[in-house]
C-alpha cells in the first residue's frame, strides 16, 4: 500500500527492510525509538483498518458526494459539474472526505482532453454525439506543515525544510470509462441469485436442483470481469431455484462457504494486499449526454445517472430494515375437471383453468388415464360463450373421449396437461409461466412440468391434493384421499385426576399405515377446552416419554365448579406449528405431512388447520351419575347399565 516517503532522504536509508503491515512495535524500557518505530506503528494500525474495511464492509459512498450538472451561470453555454461534500471508502479500503462541494467546467475538461489526445471526443461519440462521462473518486494524501530542518553531517545543505504532516485528501475526476468494480458487481449478483431461491416444504422438481444452484454461485467469479451489464437485465425470473426447507440450513452453509473460499479470492482488487496497478476509484455518477462535440454548445440533452454507484449503509439503518417479504408460494390449483352429468347424451370433461386475467389454448390431445391404468387421447376444444364459435383462447375447454369410451359410475380419471400443450395468453408454456411468475401448481409431475388433475365420472369431482413430487399417480397408488379411511391421530389415556388437575398420556399416530415407525413427533402443540363451558384449560407440558418418541404427557387444569366430574375435554392440535421428524422426511409441519402423504385423520379440520379430539374423564374413583336437573324429580341412585352380548342385541 501507499507509504509516505520524506521529501528527500538522508545519506543513511531509513528503509531497513523491516517495515511490514503485520508488525507492531514491542515497547520496552530503555529502548531507543527512532523513525522506523514511529512509521511502523502508523503502518500497522493504518493497514489493519484498511484491511478490515475491505474484508468486512466493502466500498462505496457512505454520505453525500451527490453529482449534479447545471448550465454555467455566465450564459456561456458551458456546463458546471458539481460533486457535493461527503465521504466514502475507495476500493483499497481507504476512507476519504470531501469537506466542501467541488465543481468543474465541462468545456475546460473537454478542451484539456482534446489537447492531450487529439480526436478523443470523436472516438468516444463515434460520430453520433451520444457519450457518457463518468465521475469517480478515491483517497489521496499530500505532505503538509513544513518545519525547519537542522543541519546534519551527511546533509547536502540544500534541504532546509521538511513536511511534518501527512494530510488526508481526495481525488475527484472525470473519465471516459467507468472504474472496474468486480467485487461490487459480484456482491449484487449473489444477492439477486439468493433472492431467486425459494424455500419450500416439498420441491416440485420443475426448477434446477441444488447442484445447479451451487454451480451458479461458483460461476460468479467467471463472469465478474463482464461488468455490471447483466445485473438488472429485464426478464430475470422471480424464482429460479427451489430448495426443501429441511435442507435449507445445510445448503446456505455450502453457498456461503463457496462464496468466501472460492469466489471472493478470485476477485480484484485482492483483499489482503491490493495490487498497486489496480484502480482504487469508486463510481459517483455517469453524465449521459447527446450532441457532444469539442464544443459543449452542441449538447442538447444531459442528465446524471446514479445506477451502479456503490453505497455503504450504516449499521443503525441495517438493524432497522425489515426482513424481505417472501411471496407465499403454496401450490395453487391450475385446472378443475368437471365431468358431464349422467343425463348427458355423451360423456365429456370440462377443464376449467384458473389463471386470473389470462386465458389458455390447448395443443394436441390430452391424455386421460383411468383408475385401472388405461390411457386415452381426448380431443380439446375451447368452450364457446354467448353462442360464438370455438375460441382460440378460453378459460374452459371441453375434452371429448375417443369413440367407444364409456366410463362406469364412480370411475376415477386423471388428465395430464403437458407443459408445451398448455399455452397461456402471450405465448407462455406452463414452465415459462412458472419461471416468470414464480408460482407452483398443485399436482405437478416430478419431471417435465406436466400438471395432473383428477375427477370422478358421472359428475362427482374429487378434491385435489398436492401430489408427491417423487411419485406420479398409478393405478395401484391413487393420488387422491377420497378412498382413504380416516384413522385416529392420537390415543388419550387418563393417568390421574384430582379436583385441581387432570393428567393425560397422549399416544400420537402420525404414520397410521403399515409397520414403519420412523416418523416421530418433534414439537407437539396442544390446546384444551372445557366442552361444557367452552373455557380454555391451562396446559402444562407436553413432555416426551423416554420409552417412545410418540408418547407424550400433559397436565391441564380441572374444569371449574364444585363437581368437575365427569369432565368433558376438547383437545385441539394446531397442525401448522406441530412438527414431525423422520429418517426420510426431515422436519416438517403436520399440516404439510397430512397433505403430502394423503393421510386422513379423524377430527381433521382443513379450514382451521387443526385436529380436534374429544375425551371424557370419569371421577377419580367411583363415578356417580350426574345430578338430575332441578325440577325433574328423578332419583340420584345409581342405575345399572344394560347388559349386552356382542352381535346378539340387548338382553332383556
Amino acid at each position: 500500500m501507499t507509504t509516505t516517503e520524506p521529501t528527500t532522504g538522508p545519506c543513511v536509508s531509513l528503509s531497513t527492510g523491516t517495515l511490514s503491515p503485520d508488525l507492531r512495535v514491542n515497547y520496552s524500557y530503555g529502548m531507543v525509538l527512532g523513525l522506523d518505530e514511529f512509521v511502523q506503528e502508523q503502518l500497522y494500525h493504518q493497514e489493519k483498518t484498511y484491511r478490515h474495511r475491505r474484508l468486512l464492509h466493502g466500498y462505496g459512498t457512505s454520505y453525500g458526494l451527490q453529482v449534479s450538472v447545471d448550465p454555467a451561470p455566465d450564459s456561456s453555454g458551458d456546463y458546471v459539474v458539481t460533486v457535493g461534500r461527503g465521504s466514502g471508502i475507495d476500493q483499497w479500503g481507504r476512507e476519504f472526505t470531501v469537506p466542501e462541494s467541488q465543481c468543474l467546467r465541462l468545456q475546460d475538461w473537454l478542451t484539456a482532453q482534446e489537447q492531450a489526445h487529439p480526436g478523443i471526443v470523436e472516438e468516444h461519440t463515434e460520430g453520433s454525439g451520444a457519450a457518457t462521462i463518468y465521475v469517480v473518486a478515491s483517497y489521496a494524501e499530500c505532505l503538509d506543515g513544513l518545519v525547519p530542518l537542522p543541519g546534519r553531517p551527511c546533509g547536502t545543505g540544500e534541504q532546509t525544510q521538511v513536511a511534518s504532516r501527512v494530510r488526508d485528501s481526495w481525488t475527484v475526476e472525470l473519465r471516459w470509462d467507468p472504474p472496474e468494480m468486480p467485487r461490487w458487481d459480484s456482491d449484487r449478483r449473489l444477492g439477486r441469485l439468493l433472492a431467486s431461491v425459494a424455500v419450500v416444504e416439498q420441491p416440485q422438481g420443475t426448477f434446477p436442483d441444488e447442484d445447479a444452484l451451487l454451480a451458479a454461485v461458483r460461476a460468479l467469479a467467471d463472469i465478474a470481469p463482464n461488468g455490471p451489464g447483466d445485473i438488472d437485465e429485464f426478464g430475470t425470473p422471480l424464482v429460479a431455484y427451489e430448495i426443501a426447507r429441511w435442507q435449507a440450513g445445510r445448503i446456505w452453509d455450502e453457498i456461503f462457504a463457496i462464496w468466501v473460499s472460492e469466489v471472493r479470492p478470485r476477485l480484484e482488487p485482492d483483499l489482503i494486499t491490493p495490487s498497486q496497478s489496480s484502480d482504487p476509484a469508486i463510481l459517483l455518477g455517469a453524465l449521459q449526454m447527446y450532441g457532444l462535440s469539442t464544443d459543449v454548445n452542441s449538447i442538447y440533452n444531459m442528465h446524471v445517472e446514479v445506477a451502479g454507484r456503490p453505497s455503504l449503509l450504516n449499521t443503525q439503518l441495517i438493524q432497522e430494515l425489515p426482513p424481505p417479504e417472501r411471496i407465499d408460494r403454496e401450490p395453487v390449483e391450475l385446472v378443475t375437471l368437471v365431468p358431464s352429468p349422467p343425463t348427458a347424451s355423451a360423456f365429456t370433461i370440462d377443464a376449467w383453468f384458473h389463471l386470473v386475467d389470462y386465458a389458455v389454448t390447448l395443443h394436441g390431445p390430452i391424455q386421460v388415464t383411468t383408475e385401472t391404468g388405461a390411457t386415452y387421447a381426448f380431443t380439446a376444444a375451447g368452450k364457446p360463450s354467448g353462442g360464438s364459435e370455438s375460441p382460440t383462447y378460453a378459460n374452459v375447454w371441453t375434452l371429448t373421449p375417443p369413440p367407444g369410451f364409456k366410463p362406469t359410475a364412480g370411475q376415477q380419471l386423471s388428465a395430464r396437461f403437458e407443459s408445451d400443450a398448455v399455452v397461456i395468453g402471450g405465448g407462455w408454456t406452463l414452465n415459462q409461466w412458472r419461471d416468470q411468475r414464480g408460482v407452483r401448481f398443485l399436482n405437478t409431475a416430478a419431471s417435465g412440468g406436466a400438471v395432473l388433475a383428477y375427477t370422478t365420472a358421472n359428475g362427482t369431482t374429487s378434491t385435489l391434493l398436492p401430489e408427491d413430487a417423487q411419485n406420479e399417480p398409478t393405478a395401484q397408488d391413487p393420488p387422491t384421499a377420497a378412498n382413504i379411511t380416516p384413522t385416529p391421530f392420537v390415543t388419550i389415556t387418563d393417568t390421574g385426576a384430582t379436583a385441581e388437575q387432570l393428567d393425560f398420556e397422549l399416544w400420537f399416530h402420525p404414520e397410521p399405515r403399515g409397520t414403519r415407525h420412523d416418523v416421530i413427533v418433534q414439537t407437539p402443540q396442544v390446546r384444551a377446552y372445557d366442552e361444557t363451558t367452552g373455557d380454555p384449560l391451562t396446559v402444562t407440558g407436553p413432555t416426551q416419554d423416554p420409552r417412545h418418541g410418540n408418547i407424550w404427557h400433559v397436565t391441564t387444569d380441572a374444569p371449574a365448579g364444585d363437581s368437575p366430574f365427569p369432565a368433558y375435554v376438547r383437545f385441539v392440535f394446531p397442525t401448522e406449528d406441530f412438527t414431525l421428524t423422520g429418517a426420510a422426511s426431515g422436519s416438517t409441519a403436520l399440516a404439510s405431512w397430512i397433505d403430502s402423504g394423503a393421510v386422513e385423520f379423524t377430527g381433521w379440520d382443513r379450514g382451521e388447520a387443526s385436529i380436534v379430539v374429544f375425551h371424557r374423564v370419569p371421577a377419580p374413583e367411583t363415578e356417580k351419575p350426574d345430578p338430575a336437573p332441578a325440577g325433574r324429580g328423578t332419583s340420584r341412585a345409581k342405575t345399572a347399565a344394560p347388559k349386552t352380548t356382542s352381535g346378539r342385541g340387548q338382553k332383556r
